[in-house]
């Protein structure tokens, strides 16, 4: 059973390549379009695009690494000579099921947004087409392969483009929760007899104040070593947290020298509830 949860990834992989190869397309609950964070854009000047995903309730799609099942959103460009586009910059992750396999991904409605680099050489006046073709795996009460070729159309002007009123806001909230390193809490990663230990500790005198109100703390994996459906164990003791985890059978060997991820606690590392989620890339230590 177990080697055939972990296979269900590559299943649906290759689902989603045929129908994406074939043309042949399938009724998906998932709402996405391509979207701009300006109404115009600058000759040389980057800008900010993105994908607006709406998912049904009890829908999801996947993060940029989604656990032992599911495939993550992405976008093949089709640009203009002389263009350039930035991977997605990923939000924070939530935990989502599929079935009841625990994976990493998205509920409710989500931008993933794209950093996009226009040649200096355009010609203000002119109407710029930018598309590529969108694919993902949305789930819930079942999965749906799917995909969509997306555009957008925007002018080139030579004064400062201006934001669009109804996008900014949400464009401002994706950016903003796309984890970052922090120098306030000390992470320690060690590894024993299939599994990672991560002692974390607060080091600044405003993570230490806080330390006392974080309950709970679950981490999402970036290259698969942790299996995200295997249970975590959080202990507390005098002045940090302990978690341990499994390593995915799943996981290529030899082990990784560092261990990559999002450390998440619904109660925010600092006061006032933020951040939610830092990113570590520490030492893997034997």
């Amino acid at each position: 059973m177990r080697r055939v949860e972990g296979d269900m990834r590559y299943i649906a992989f290759i689902a989603l390549s045929f129908f994406a190869a074939t043309g042949f397309a399938v009724e998906n609950p998932l709402s996405i379009e391509l979207v701009s964070e300006v109404t115009s854009i600058q000759p040389g000047k980057p800008f900010y695009v993105g994908l607006h995903l709406e998912h049904p309730r009890g829908y999801h799609t996947y993060w940029k690494y989604t656990g032992i099942v599911g495939i993550p959103t992405a976008m093949e460009w089709k640009l203009p000579k002389g263009w350039k586009a930035d991977p997605i910059e990923w939000p924070e992750p939530e935990r989502v099921f599929m079935f009841q396999i625990k994976a990493q991904g998205f509920h409710g409605e989500k931008l993933l947004p794209m950093c996009i680099t226009p040649p200096k050489n355009l010609l203000p006046g002119k109407i710029v087409k930018l598309e590529g073709k969108a694919r993902w795996m949305c789930c819930g009460r079942d999965c749906n392969p799917g995909f969509k070729e997306l555009s957008i159309e925007l002018p080139v002007s030579d004064r400062e483009a201006p934001h669009d009123g109804r996008r900014a806001k949400m464009f401002e909230e994706s950016r903003a929760s796309v984890a970052k390193q922090s120098s306030d809490w000390n992470v320690e990663v060690t590894h024993k007899n299939g599994e990672v230990v991560m002692r974390i500790k607060p080091v600044t005198p405003a993570a230490k104040a806080h330390f006392s109100s974080v309950k709970s703390v679950t981490f999402f994996t970036e290259d698969g070593l942790i299996d995200p459906n295997k249970p975590e164990l959080l202990t507390k003791g005098e002045g940090e947290f302990v978690l341990t985890q499994t390593i995915s059978e799943y996981f290529r060997k030899p082990l990784p020298k560092q261990v990559v991820g999002i450390l998440q606690t619904p109660e925010g590392w600092l006061t006032e509830g933020k951040p939610k989620s830092i990113r570590i890339a520490v030492s893997l230590q034997h």
